[in-house]
């Protein structure tokens, strides 16, 4: 072969083998791009995401049948993140006791949810197209608006301190202007009872509840409930603030929120799947078991967690957020249901009373608002502000670890919890404990003061992980988990 053949011929070669190349690297980027859609995906297009509290209705018949399909409806048109089925019924009750034209409350409001005249100029909607203006005194006008204005409020308080949810509602009570005022529910008793109230009647509306969520596993629920309503990360750490790559996957959520009671689960989801005992039925499943889905179920794709009161938590994919669904939204999904293997430390009891740590609920400082005033920048408790010599309870059943003083907290007392959590008890102006005491929820610990750095008599109330300062969780999500109604 001459060399100008030979030439040719090594250059088909060399031809022949690029391309090679570049198609192997073609199928291995299409790999690669399809594992990532598959690991960031659920396979769940449902455009209602029901993060908020409660959830679908139950068949209570407290709930009117002629209200049901006009709720569901406006919520699957017009809502967000923040509102539930079960939530709106509740927020209608509170207005009106869903009645379509009660009397007039003050102010001018009207209808079923209750809009006052200048509001609903703005915020009404003709969701019925009947042709006409929007009606506040027809209930399918009136209850897509106030799920399109619960979601606008959402919107406008979402970067104030404490839960979403809470806020949104609190701003539909007093306005959003306060709500950002006072860094969360304005220190309005009926605002306050409106919140709480809601929440307890969405609750109750639900799924029925298989039993109050405690101990350690309050703390994995917990956990998961910190992350709720940030946005998906694929391959986030799921760490706190859950911004950028401290954001949550499926799998890294499920890791943080176990991870509270020093369970270390595995990294991915086609790993968390081997772990712990398998769990046969939706009936038999209690809060912190993992539910896998997508793909098989001894490779899946997607993993939720179950957090009692027949809702799921999970951050399903890329471009949404972490939510809370309905046990029943799942039913059609699930491969396979783990649990854990953990067990409740032995150190106290976590059965027994649970309790606000003083009786008036009312909340000043909410957890988590910023400030220069902490060394930390954020407040890491909840301020009850009740008088000198107010009698303070513990919490729940749990030892004494420390109950003295500590300069900036002044006399405090801190009590170890049988989940292994800890609550923490400041300023107070005299103690009714001693370290080593068994207590159990509602006995007296102390009295409150205005001792260490404050501006005024006050409790400070702190639930952590460990027994000294910077290990702070919610605590008002930790009293919740428990049972207790604030």
């Amino acid at each position: 072969m001459s060399e100008q053949g030979e030439s040719k011929a090594l250059r088909r070669v060399v031809i022949a083998g690029l391309v090679s190349v570049l198609l192997g690297l073609c199928l291995i980027m299409s790999a690669v791009l399809a594992l990532s859609s598959a690991i960031g995906e659920d396979n769940t297009s449902d455009a209602l995401e029901n993060a908020g509290f409660g959830g679908g209705l139950s068949d209570t018949k407290e709930i009117p049948d002629w209200l049901r399909p006009i709720i569901l409806d406006a919520v699957a048109r017009y809502g967000c993140a923040e509102v539930t089925p079960s939530l709106i019924a509740a927020q209608l009750y509170q207005e009106s006791n869903f009645r379509k034209d009660p009397p007039d409350g003050g102010a001018g409001a009207m209808g079923i949810a209750q809009f006052i005249p200048d509001t609903w100029r703005t915020e009404g909607i003709d969701a019925n197209k009947s042709g006409g203006k929007p009606d506040p005194l027809d209930p399918e006008d009136a209850v897509p608006s106030m799920v399109a204005y619960d979601c606008k409020l959402a919107d406008e308080i979402r970067s104030v301190p404490g839960d979403v949810v809470d806020n949104m509602l609190a701003a539909y009570n007093a306005g959003g202007p306060k709500v950002r005022k006072y860094g969360g529910i304005p220190p309005y008793r009926e605002t306050r009872k409106y919140v709480r109230e809601i929440r307890e009647r969405a609750e109750k509306w639900t799924a029925p509840m298989e039993g109050k969520v405690s101990g350690g596993l309050a703390a994995v629920v917990a956990g998961a409930r910190e992350a709720y309503n940030t946005p998906y990360v694929l391959g986030g750490s799921c760490k706190p603030p859950f911004v950028g790559s401290t954001g949550c996957d499926c799998s890294s959520l499920v890791k943080y929120a176990w991870s509270k009671v020093g369970v270390n689960l595995p990294r991915v989801t086609y790993d968390q799947v081997d772990i712990g005992t398998k769990v046969n039925s939706t009936k038999d499943l209690r809060p912190g078991d993992l539910i896998f889905s997508g793909g098989s179920a001894s490779s899946p794709e997607h993993v939720a967690m179950y957090i009692g009161g027949g809702e799921v938590i999970d951050a399903p994919h890329t471009g949404a957020r972490v939510r809370i669904k309905p046990l029943s939204f799942w039913d059609d999904r699930i491969l396979i249901m783990k649990r854990p293997d953990y067990t409740e430390p032995g150190s106290g009891s976590t059965s027994g009373t649970w309790v606000a740590p003083v009786a008036d609920e009312h909340i000043g400082t909410g957890y988590r608002v910023s400030g220069s005033m902490w060394s930390s920048g954020y407040h890491t408790g909840v301020d009850f502000p009740v008088a000198t010599g107010t009698a303070v309870r513990a919490v729940g059943p749990g030892t004494v670890v420390t109950a003295g003083w500590n300069s900036a907290y002044g006399y405090q007392v801190v009590i170890k919890h049988g989940d292994g959590m800890y609550s923490q008890y400041a300023h107070h102006s005299s103690l009714n404990v001693v370290v080593g005491q068994k207590v159990k929820g509602g006995d007296r610990i102390g009295w409150s003061g205005a001792t260490g750095n404050v501006s005024g008599a006050h409790l400070h109330f702190e639930i952590r992980t460990g027994p000294e300062y910077g290990s702070d969780i919610d605590p008002l999500a930790y009293l919740r988990g428990h049972g207790v109604k604030i």
